[in-house]
């Protein structure tokens, strides 16, 4: 077996690679569309973002049979590597994820990372195995923080609607509510800065060390022209402050354009001081029937929590998110010779 980093404009490899990936992404959710190739190969492609992806595949006897992605922060975070590794069903228990982690923590130490993380993601429905736990700590890695993973049917029945939109918690005192697609309004530049400081100081992180990101316009305008490379549209809701004009809370969600029946809830964020106000459940509201009205075929909202974020679980759960996995972040520290 050899494992070896592809290049993404080689079209053969790069479809090779994809196809693990959505091979094992419908084991994992049956009936549902999963990553689409044009979203992760424009992953692959940036070369200026705020993350570096790195593809490698195992090949035995000339066939792809796992593969590994690697993330590295380009902007923050040059401690930290984190891996996905897939292997094909057929092939498990053989070697094939050991020798892409080994290569893939190899090439985070090349690039001077000092640790290495993943996520390990298994489905609550029954006969579903926990397959990542073993696997982790036999190589070292130790959990780091627990998550929960909840999905959101769409549309919404139409009493549950009434009942969301009646509730106060919809309409705070002092604040009103902007929804935008796509571009973030440029007169409100300077407050998504902010709020993407602060996603990375002010959410639950576990264990994990994590630097404060600086958030600038060009940082803004990549994402979004990255969102556009990757053919996905985004919904955002902003809570802004009447008293100041600022906004001070945000959600958003992506929609891949090739396959808008399944949606991903990207970030959400209250800032501290105006937390306690219900902004949370209005922001994540507004956004849920704008994503309705814009996208009819939309079928379902995915979205992830820190089990210890507990005042955000309570309004997804308010909302009608049920709960569909349990996940944990495997972290390592690695052996870079300068000790």
């Amino acid at each position: 077996m050899e494992v070896r980093r592809i290049d993404p404009h080689d079209d053969a490899a790069f479809s090779a690679w994809f196809s693990v990936l959505s091979t094992t992404d419908r084991e994992r959710w049956p009936g549902l569309p999963g990553w689409q190739r044009v979203e992760r190969l424009a992953m692959a492609l940036d070369e200026v973002g705020p993350e570096e992806h790195q593809c490698l595949s195992a090949f035995s006897d000339g066939h792809v049979v796992g593969i590994a992605d690697i993330e590295m922060y380009r902007r923050e975070n040059p401690h930290l590597a984190r891996v996905d590794i897939r292997v094909q069903p057929d092939v498990r228990r053989r070697g094939v994820g050991s020798a892409l982690l080994a290569e893939a923590e190899r090439i985070a130490v090349g690039a001077g990372r000092s640790e290495t993380g993943g996520m390990g993601e298994t489905p609550v429905r029954e006969g579903v195995r926990d397959s990542v736990k073993e696997f982790a700590a036999r190589h070292g890695y130790r959990p780091a923080m627990g998550m929960v993973g909840r999905r959101l049917t769409l549309p919404l029945a139409a009493a549950h609607r009434e009942s969301l939109v009646g509730n106060p918690k919809a309409h705070p005192d002092g604040y009103t509510m902007l929804t935008f697609a796509d571009r973030w309004p440029e007169a409100y530049m300077a407050d998504r800065c902010e709020l993407g400081r602060r996603m990375s100081t002010d959410i639950p992180k576990g264990d994990q060390d994590l630097d404060e990101e600086m958030w600038d316009e060009d940082r803004v305008r990549h994402i979004e022209q990255h969102l556009a490379a990757q053919d996905r549209a985004k919904l955002t809701t902003a809570a802004r402050d009447v008293r100041t004009g600022r906004l001070v809370a945000f959600t958003e969600i992506a929609i891949p354009l090739g396959a808008p029946e399944a949606t991903w809830q990207h970030d959400t964020l209250v800032m501290r001081e105006h937390r306690g106000n219900a902004l949370g459940f209005a922001v994540k509201l507004a956004n849920v029937l704008a994503l309705q009205d814009a996208f009819p075929r939309a079928r379902a909202i995915n979205t992830w929590n820190a089990v210890d974020n507990l005042h955000m679980i309570a309004i997804n759960e308010a909302m009608g998110f049920n709960v569909v996995s349990s996940s944990v972040y495997w972290l390592k520290l690695l052996d870079t010779g300068t000790g």
